[in-house]
């Protein structure tokens, strides 16, 4: 064979193999946004509407969606998204020492504490 067909034969059978990494990894992004876009519908509190405590003692529900943006707005003020999400991924897997580790308060609950400091009586805690 001629030495220039054998090069260009190589030099095409790496072309190749170069296109499939490539596809592999916008596959696996494509995946790591649909994850993310999945775990960014994060679950607004459930409040019992009519529920009374000291704090809200009307039980009226006309400043519950300012107090919801507010708690929010407080929480993404002090916290990291970052630590957030290993605060999560340690919840999950602390199953594995039979759940001895205490559970770490992640955005969510601090969002629930919040409304609950406010005079809400949060369901889904």
């Amino acid at each position: 064979m001629n030495k220039y067909l054998k090069i260009h034969i190589e030099q095409a059978t790496v072309q190749k193999k170069n296109i499939y990494p490539i596809k592999n990894i916008i596959i696996a992004l494509s995946l790591v946004g649909i994850l993310l876009v999945l775990a960014n519908c994060s679950s607004t509190p459930i409040v019992d509407s009519r529920g009374k405590s000291s704090a809200n003692i009307k039980g009226d529900m006309n400043r519950f969606h300012d107090d919801l943006f507010t708690c929010k707005d407080l929480v993404a003020d002090q916290t990291n998204p970052l630590w957030n999400v290993s605060k999560i991924v340690y919840n999950t897997l602390r199953f594995k020492v039979l759940w001895l580790s205490p559970k770490a308060q992640t955005n969510q609950d601090l969002i629930n504490n919040c409304l609950e400091g406010r005079g809400y009586s949060v369901l889904n805690k």
